[in-house]
C-alpha cells in the first residue's frame, strides 16, 4: 500500500512537471496565432506573462519588442529590443530596432540600424523596405530605389514595395517612372487605394489631370474628387508636366 501511494505521488509530481512546459507551449502558440491574426496586443500581454519569470530570455524579449512595433509602441518595443540585443545579437533585433526609430521618426538611428540589419542578412526582404522607407525619407532616393528593387527582387509579388519604389520617382520628380510601376498593378486590378491614388498623383504631376481624376473617382466622394481636382491641376501647373 505505501508503495503504492509512493508510486501515486510520482506519477503526479511528474505529470505536474510534465503540464508546465506544456502549458508555456500553448501560449506561445496563442500569442504567435494573434500575431498573425492581427492582435499584437493580446500577443503582448503574454510574452509579457513570460518574461516576468525568465526576464532573459532573448526569444521572448523580440517577440514583445516585434509586438509592441506591431501594435504602435515604439518606446516600449525599444526597451525589449535593445536588451535583446545586447543579450544575444542578431540582425532580427537590429531589423526592429530600426523599425522602431523609423516608426519614432528618428531617421539616422534608423538608417544605421538598417543598414547593419541589411549587411548582416542581405535577403531580408523586411529590412530591406524599411531601409527604403528611411532613404526616402531622408530625401536619398538613388539609395531608396536601390534597396527597394533589392527587395523587389526577393520578393517580386509585393505590391507594397513596388508602391514605395515607385513614390521615390514620384517624389524625386519623374512621375512618368512612377507611372511605369504602377499602372499595370493597376491595370491588373491589384492596386490598393494608396496604391491608386498614389498614381492618380503620380499623373497629375506629369500634367494628365482628367487622368488623374478618373483613378481618384473610384476612392473618393464627389466632393472630395472636386477638391482634388483642384490640387492636382495646381501640381500640374507646379511641376508643367514633367516628363522625365
Amino acid at each position: 500500500m505505501k508503495k503504492s501511494i509512493i508510486a501515486l505521488v510520482l506519477g503526479l509530481t511528474l505529470m505536474g512537471c510534465q503540464s508546465a512546459p506544456q502549458q508555456e507551449t500553448d501560449d506561445l502558440k496563442l500569442a504567435n496565432t494573434a500575431m498573425l491574426n492581427g492582435h499584437a496586443d493580446n500577443a503582448l500581454l503574454i510574452y509579457k506573462q513570460r518574461l516576468e519569470s525568465t526576464p532573459d530570455d532573448a526569444e521572448l524579449l523580440f517577440l514583445a519588442g516585434s509586438a509592441c512595433n506591431q501594435s504602435g509602441r515604439y518606446d516600449e518595443a525599444l526597451h525589449y529590443l535593445k536588451k535583446g540585443q545586447k543579450i544575444s545579437p542578431s540582425h532580427q533585433f537590429e531589423r526592429e530596432i530600426g523599425r522602431s526609430h523609423l516608426a519614432l521618426g528618428h531617421l539616422e538611428q534608423a538608417r544605421t540600424a538598417l543598414i547593419k540589419a541589411v549587411s548582416d542578412a542581405p535577403s531580408d526582404d523586411v529590412a530591406l523596405n524599411s531601409l527604403g522607407v528611411t532613404h526616402s525619407l531622408l530625401q536619398e532616393y538613388q539609395d531608396a530605389r536601390e534597396v527597394f528593387t533589392q527587395a523587389i527582387a526577393l520578393t517580386p509579388d509585393s505590391v507594397e514595395y513596388r508602391n514605395n519604389l515607385a513614390l521615390t520617382w514620384m517624389l524625386d520628380g519623374m512621375p512618368h517612372q512612377s507611372i511605369r510601376i504602377l499602372y499595370p498593378i493597376y491595370q491588373r486590378g491589384e492596386a490598393s487605394s494608396k496604391v491608386r491614388l498614389n498614381l492618380a498623383l503620380s499623373y497629375a504631376m506629369s500634367g494628365d489631370v482628367e487622368a488623374a481624376k478618373q483613378v481618384a473617382a473610384q476612392d473618393l466622394s464627389q466632393a472630395e474628387l472636386e477638391r482634388n481636382g483642384q490640387y492636382y491641376l495646381n501640381l500640374a501647373n507646379q511641376f508643367d508636366g514633367a516628363t522625365q
